[in-house]
């Protein structure tokens, strides 16, 4: 593997989760997939207006990226439970998960394709 186990196991975190439910929900929202969850969330939304649309969609990266935030965190916080990357458990390669999406140098701004903002 040429790059390293955090990397790789950032950039699949990054493209195959974040990426994907983003795209997917704003997909959704914006009336491009005919599936049934689809079908009930255009009906909840039906009577928005574009402001109210749009704060759903920047809920949606907040709602996302919290998600993954909790979820690297009960990893690292969690000695029983360990994610490995070719034999090799990827806290033991960080000073903390959470902390690694972030910044300009973090997971979310190299390898995420979807829209981020920072608060």
């Amino acid at each position: 593997m040429s790059e390293n186990i955090l990397d790789y196991f950032g950039n699949k975190l990054m493209k195959e989760v974040r990426d994907e439910t983003i795209s997917s929900l704003d997909m959704m929202i914006d009336g491009k997939m005919k599936g049934s969850t689809a079908q009930q969330i255009r009906g909840k939304i039906s009577t928005f207006n574009e402001e109210q649309l749009m704060t759903i969609k920047w809920l949606i990266t907040k709602i996302t990226d919290l998600s993954i935030h909790n979820l690297l965190m009960m990893i690292e916080q969690n000695d029983d439970i360990k994610v490995m990357v070719d034999d090799n458990d990827i806290k033991e390669d960080s000073d903390g998960l959470e902390g690694e999406l972030y910044t300009e140098d973090g997971w979310i701004s190299r390898f995420s394709k979807e829209r981020y903002e920072e608060i």
